[in-house]
């Protein structure tokens, strides 16, 4: 029942989220009273409180206290990006190839993206993304490491995180956040890559993280030749 609870609140994010994005609510709409949302989601107002203080904090909608919750106008400088390793690439992939899986000591910058101690350990998983024989894409998956953890079991089993979140195999939600830059990567990727030392490539540096309790499930660094990636984002609602 727990983990159903904490699915619902998300699920009613969702809707409202859903509706603002197709212009069921418009800008400036009064959201339902409390009391009426509780009865058309059939949840208690605590767990309806806690889907609209998201909503908030998202910018999806705001308060103003006696009066209720209305829709915020739309912003032209929020823009909505899509990435997936595979699919925002250029080209037909040929191949996703499987480089190394092993258990590693975090450093500094790992025990931060992961939020753990120095005396944890961390999964390291390294892949190839070839297009006709050529590597174009090096990846490293990192996953603080669980023993017993059925998503870090799979992970370890089937070294394939790909698509892993997007087969509803997960029992809560996730929010995902990216950092694109242009690099000079390090020599192991170079190498890889096939590129000179003074060439560059994007570096896409993600954070994957539980929408249940706001821990890390993982941070993945993507390494991909300038010529196979395009950076294309659309404003929200």
């Amino acid at each position: 029942m727990m983990v159903m609870r904490k699915i619902l609140y998300l699920d009613i994010v969702n809707d409202i989220k859903g509706k603002i994005e197709k212009g069921i609510l418009k800008p400036g709409d009064l959201l339902p009273s409390e009391n009426e949302m509780s009865d058309q989601f059939d949840v208690s107002r605590t767990t309806l409180r806690k889907s609209l203080a998201l909503l908030v904090n998202e910018k999806y909608i705001y308060t103003i206290p006696g009066k209720g919750n209305y829709v915020c106008e739309p912003t032209a400088n929020q823009y909505q990006f899509y990435f997936d390793e595979i699919d925002s690439l250029k080209g037909e992939v040929d191949e996703v190839k499987l480089v190394s899986v092993g258990v590693i000591t975090p450093g500094r910058k790992l025990m931060r993206e992961l939020k753990i101690g120095s005396f944890e350990k961390v999964i390291k998983i390294q892949k190839a993304v070839k297009i006709k024989d050529e590597i174009i894409q090096y990846s490293t998956i990192f996953l603080p490491y669980q023993k017993g953890n059925p998503i870090v079991e799979d992970v370890i089993n089937f070294a394939n995180f790909h698509g892993f979140m997007e087969k509803g195999k997960l029992q809560f939600q996730v929010k995902k956040m990216l950092n694109i830059d242009l690099v000079h990567p390090p020599l192991e990727i170079r190498e890889n890559l096939q590129i000179d030392h003074d060439e560059s490539c994007f570096l896409i540096s993600q954070n994957i993280i539980s929408m249940e309790d706001n821990m890390p499930i993982s941070y993945n660094e993507f390494y991909i030749k300038r010529n196979y990636f395009t950076l294309n984002a659309e404003t929200t609602f």
